[in-house]
């Protein structure tokens, strides 16, 4: 399968190929015209801080918009070892931009493989729909639209975050196993290699999946010594001497430089609070007191971490779980939240937000009654066991794990994917107008009540710093 045959649009895919691709158009001209005044200022102003006081989308973070204005290794390396590299070229013809029109066209460059991504993935979805779990054209459609409709995959479509590169790669790879599954073929070892080398390199846990596919695609040839060899070992090897001399290179140098800075700050104010007048240090003591308690409230939202070092500082052992579930993983991810609605968990938004109705949690029911009965459904087949599996692995990392479970439905274009596949094979086993009717009304009515949201909010403009 060569990669123009990959990326080619079908016939039978034209018509809502468009559709999707001006929907896609339509919300990111939206997001632009949001930010417009506020990113495209003259000059060459402090946009950093610009990024970080306005940019509130949910828990993304504004760091593609720094990185390709203001190139820098901004994400964390051993969660992201590629990541910052794939936004350098982006960073360049930025910079040529901006020398040209004296303006900083982030905004316009981070959009086009933002809209590539979202457009691609919304094809592999439906190639796995129709070609591999093979449903009828219409129905394929209509699950690769539900999945659409889900408020988080709604927004990652805007998003200047990796989520959406992440949604593509994970899509192409089951894409690609699932034809290699149903025809019998074998996933090589080097298609192996550089989809983990990329997928890993974009987000760390994501490459586990890729293994996974392997696995499940040639079963037991996947542990042969060559194949483990060149698919698993060696690329996992690459992968993290590259992020060990990233971080060596670029990261170690910033945090001695941050460590002496903090310790120069240090000895200032050391010097400035012995010349203070009693009056003027009891304010100070009671600045420094609102400080250290917002820190610990935003440490309380983050839980309690396994370990306050290594990957495990990640971890979250204290929120709850089963309130996680209903009202983060398979709520906000699917339908959101009207209070607080994007704001970060971090900031201002509560870790749990309650819906205004009790329709929204019928909806939610609705939603994860058609995942449970499509895995019954699928039970048999190999395919859904691999999405499961890899579904399985982002519950462990986040709701065993703790991982981002505060803000777990940032995470949902990693694995919301699997319920809408799920779904596919009850579609597959029912052949009923009673079943698609339903699923066509819920769509309709998250793509209504998530746009409308959405859309809402982004014509609402914000003004320019001045």
């Amino acid at each position: 399968m060569t990669p123009f045959k990959l990326f080619k649009v079908k016939p039978e895919e034209r018509i809502q190929a468009v559709v999707v691709l001006m929907v896609i158009i339509a919300l990111n001209a939206l997001f632009i015209y949001r930010m417009h005044d506020l990113f495209m200022q003259p000059g060459f102003g402090p946009y950093w801080k610009a990024f970080e006081r306005e940019l509130h989308l949910s828990g993304y973070d504004p760091l593609t918009y720094l990185a390709v204005t203001d190139w820098d290794i901004v994400y964390q390396v051993y969660r992201h070892p590629l990541l910052s590299f794939l936004i350098w070229p982006f960073w360049l013809l930025n910079q040529g931009l901006t020398a040209l029109f004296g303006v900083n066209c982030v905004q316009y460059i981070v959009t086009l493989p933002l809209m590539a991504c979202s457009f691609y993935s919304y094809i592999f979805l439906y190639r796995i729909h129709r070609e591999v779990i093979e449903l009828q054209r219409w129905d394929a459609t209509l699950l690769t639209a539900f999945y659409f409709s889900f408020a988080y995959i709604l927004l990652s479509i805007i998003v200047p975050d990796h989520f959406t590169i992440s949604m593509f790669l994970l899509l192409i790879t089951l894409y690609i196993s699932g034809v290699c599954i149903k025809k019998g073929r074998e996933f090589k070892w080097w298609q192996s290699a550089i989809l983990f080398y990329i997928t890993a390199g974009v987000t760390l846990s994501n490459g586990i999946k890729v293994f996974l596919s392997g696995f499940f695609v040639n079963l037991r040839d996947f542990f042969r010594p060559k194949y483990l060899l060149l698919a698993v070992v060696l690329p996992a090897a690459l992968l993290w001497a590259t992020a060990t001399w990233e971080y060596q290179q670029y990261v170690v140098p910033k945090e001695k430089t941050k460590a002496e800075l903090k310790v120069r700050k240090a000895e200032e104010l050391k010097a400035r609070v012995a010349q203070m007048t009693p009056k003027e240090r009891e304010l100070f003591e009671k600045r420094k007191a609102r400080r250290q308690e917002l820190l610990r409230r935003q440490a309380e939202k983050t839980g309690k971490p396994m370990e306050d070092h290594g990957f495990l500082k990640w971890t979250d052992i204290s929120t709850s779980r089963w309130q996680s579930a209903y009202e983060n993983l398979f709520g906000e991810s699917v339908q959101f939240h009207q209070k607080h609605f994007l704001e970060d968990t971090l900031v201002h938004r509560p870790v749990f937000v309650v819906y205004d109705w009790l329709w929204s949690y019928v909806v939610e029911a609705l939603v994860v009654l058609l995942f449970i009965v499509g895995i019954w459904c699928g039970r048999r087949s190999r395919f859904l066991w691999l999405c499961l599996s890899c579904f399985g692995f982002d519950m462990f990392i986040h709701l065993v794990l703790g991982f981002g479970i505060n803000e777990v439905f940032i995470m949902a274009p990693h694995f919301m994917f699997v319920l809408p596949i799920a779904t596919a094979f009850l579609f597959r086993s029912v052949h009923t107008r009673w079943l698609r009717i339903p699923v066509w009304l819920l769509t309709l009515y998250l793509f209504i009540y998530n746009g409308y949201l959405l859309t809402s909010f982004l014509l609402t403009p914000i003004k320019a710093i001045i």
